[in-house]
Formats: structure tokens, sequence, C-alpha cells
């Protein structure tokens, strides 16, 4: 009897360890719609006045990480675009049918390069049939969501026991204020996860700088500079490895000293030079078993929707909007409410903004998960729903500019978003 007694602990004990094994699955799929003859604008820059691209440069791709942990499942997704309209998720989710994987736990995240797919071209609310701030397509909506839930899936066929890692070193010099403020992100932050037999699996780079490497000039489908350090790593670490990016708290950060002639030079020339420092930190990194696993989400409540004020002036000329037509979109097409999600991987986590906070907000949110014994913070711009727009300071958002313009819930946007995000973060920080 105490011997059968031993083996029924020691199953209960396998069982238990088993149920709280980590398991990734990680996917990648092209999101060109070019490949489909399917006439594809570019995100970022109004002069572009929404023509469409005129050819590839490089492919552009989303790449997708399920998590699962006990049955719950959570998933990372990261996009060559400019930005991630609500209805791309839900959509995407809807037709990859995934039991138990909800927009509660899927965090799509656009790299914002300014080469990639025109969020608004995306986005079902987008009612301004306006080319310079970009028109919806259906067919360009359905291409990128098929795509998306083949990846979801392929994800989810994959999933396998992983180990986990982090690491953060700093670049100092590579990115600047592009409104002249004291503050800037340095750090790049990676998280490693490996197989089972210790082999790189995926590596999660975070770093903070707008994907403007590009001007309105150039008229090719490209990931830009983030694309060009995910090939790099890619290369670097060899093997079966795949790559992620996610930006920062990149609001008011553009990137510095990019270096060639053309500008197709220049960005492979600074992807090349952050691909090659996130690649030797994510091989120092040592891995260990998964002991901390958390993703969670909140839906914040947003002020009311206001124009500001010297919207006509700074960005009418760019966007050919005026006061009266943005009155009257606002109500349409911007959101009521955005999710802010967290991620917790051992003694990394990850907190997201739903637009493009300026760098303040950034440092503001990581020392706080600092301060709460997380050792590897990283902050995730850009992500579901992110037509937020910028988000500011009171501060900055009196003092005006572009950034301004494309803040459309006021002054005191920044500050509710900062609080709640920091209060989701303290909370899955503070989990054992």
């Amino acid at each position: 009897m105490r011997h059968l007694s031993l083996l029924v602990i020691a199953a209960l004990c396998c069982c238990a360890s088993a149920g709280a094994q980590l398991n990734a699955g990680v996917a990648t799929v092209s999101i060109t719609p070019l490949e489909a003859n399917i006439p594809t604008q570019l995100g970022g820059y109004g002069a572009r006045e929404g023509k469409p691209a005129e050819g590839i440069h490089d492919t552009l791709y989303a790449k997708v990480l399920i998590l699962e942990r006990d049955g719950q499942k959570s998933a990372l997704v990261t996009l060559d675009a400019c930005g991630t309209p609500i209805c791309v998720a839900e959509e995407s989710l809807a037709k990859a049918g995934i039991e138990g994987l909800t927009i509660d736990h899927v965090l799509m995240a656009a790299s914002h390069t300014h080469a990639g797919l025109e969020g608004a071209s995306l986005d079902r609310r987008n009612v301004a049939n306006n080319p310079y701030i970009g028109i919806f397509s259906e067919p360009v909506l359905n291409f990128v969501t098929d795509r998306l839930a083949q990846g979801l899936r392929d994800a989810n066929k994959a999933l396998q026991p992983v180990r986990a890692g982090a690491g953060v070193v700093k670049l100092p010099g590579m990115n600047r204020n592009r409104r002249g403020d004291p503050f800037v992100d340095e750090d790049l932050t990676v998280l490693r996860l490996d197989r089972v037999d210790g082999s790189p699996y995926v590596v999660l780079v975070n770093y903070t700088a707008h994907g403007t490497i590009v001007s309105e000039h150039e008229m090719l489908a490209s990931g830009e500079w983030a694309g060009a350090m995910q090939r790099t790593v890619q290369a670097l670490m060899g093997g079966d490895v795949t790559c992620m990016y996610i930006n920062g708290a990149e609001g008011d950060i553009s990137p510095n000293g990019a270096k060639g002639g053309s500008r197709w030079e220049k960005f492979q020339d600074y992807g090349l030079r952050v691909g090659i420092q996130a690649s030797k930190l994510a091989q120092t990194i040592q891995t260990k078993d998964v002991k901390t696993f958390d993703q969670e989400c909140v839906w914040v409540d947003l002020p009311p929707t206001q124009g500001a004020p010297d919207f006509v002036k700074i960005a009418g000329d760019e966007y050919h909007v005026t006061q009266e037509q943005l009155d009257a979109l606002l109500p349409v097409m911007f959101p009521r409410k955005a999710p802010i999600y967290a991620l917790r991987v051992n003694d990394f986590e990850m907190v997201s903004f739903p637009g493009e906070a300026i760098c303040q907000l950034g440092l503001a949110l990581k020392d706080s998960l600092r301060k709460a014994g997380i050792a590897y913070p990283c902050v995730c711009g850009l992500t579901t729903d992110d037509t937020v727009g910028y988000i500011l300071t009171a501060d900055e958002y009196r003092q005006s500019g572009y950034e301004v313009t494309a803040s459309f819930y006021g002054e005191g946007l920044g500050e509710l978003i900062l609080s709640k995000a920091t209060e989701l973060g303290r909370k899955v920080a503070q989990k054992p």
C-alpha cells in the first residue's frame, strides 16, 4: 500500500508539472496583397495621396505566437503595417475558429513601417473616403485576415514545450526625440523562447523608433528597418528561429544615424545594426523553465472625442480634412473603448498602449514595472485598437505640434492610459 501511495503521489506530481508547462507555437505568413494583384495603399504619409504601391521591395509579414498553459491560450501577432484597427483582430479570430482564443487574449501589434499596409485601408469604420488618410479596402482586409487566420491555425498546430529567458542592452545614439524633448528610450529588450532541446525557437525584439527612414516618395512595399532587423536576427541565430518585433512608445521617437545613399540602403543599414545587437544579446540569454506566466486585458473607457485646436493649421494641408469634416468623423471612426494588454513570462513583462504613446509615458510605465519587481519590462505600442492615435501628456498636448493633431481625445488621454496601463502592469507583476 505504501508503495502504491508513492506511485500515486509521483503520478500526481508529474501531472501537475505537465499542466504547468508553457507551450508555444509560431507561424509566419505573408500579408502582401500585391501577391494577389490587389491594389495596396502604403501607410504613414498623406502626401502619397492614397496611390497604390508600385511593387514589392520585401515581403510584408505577419508573425503569430500562440502561448498555452493549463488549456488557456493567448496570442501575440506582429504585422508589417502602419496600424492595427480592431476589425483586423476580430475578423481574423472569427475565421481562425480556435476555441478559447478571444479578443481579450490576442494582442496584435503593428511595426509602424511607413512602407507597410495602411491601417485606415483595413478599418471598416473608415467612411471618410479620403485618399490622404487612406480609403477602406474590402479586398485588402479580406486578404490580410485570411492570411492571419491561417497563421493562427498554423501556430496553434505547432504548440510545443518551451523555456524562456530575457535580456536588455542599451543602444545609445540610435534614436532621437523628434519633438526635442529629453526623453529617449535606448533599451533593446529581447525575450527568447527555446525548444526543450535548447535550440532557439522565437526571439521577440522590442525597440523604440518610427519606421520613417523611407519617405513619401518610396512606393514599394517593405517592412522597412524593422523587417531588415528581423531578417538579420534570423540569419545570425541560424537554424529554424523566428524573430518577431514590437515597437515601443515611439510617438515622438525617430531612428537616428542610418547610413547609405538611398532610403532603401539607409533602412537596411539601420536594421542590420539593430539586428546584430539583438542577435548578440539573444545568444547570451540563458533560458529556464517558465514558472510564472500570465496574460490579462482591461478595456478602458476613453474620454469624449475632440479635434486638436491646431488641427487644420498643422494637419489640414497633409490630410485635406476640414474642421467640419473632422467633427463629423470623430464619433464614427474613433473607438469609445480600447484594450490594454499585459503579458508576463518569468521576469519579463510587456504592457501595451493602444496607439502611439510618447516616450515619456513609456519610460514612466517601464519604471513602474521595475519598481514592481520586473527585471525586463517593455512597452508595446500600436496595438489593437491603435486608431486611438497619439497619446501625450497634458503638457505636451498643450504645446501643440504634429502629434497633437493626430490625438483625438483631449489633453487628459495620456494620464488616463498611463494610469490604467500601470495598474494592470503592477497587478500582473505582483502575481506569484
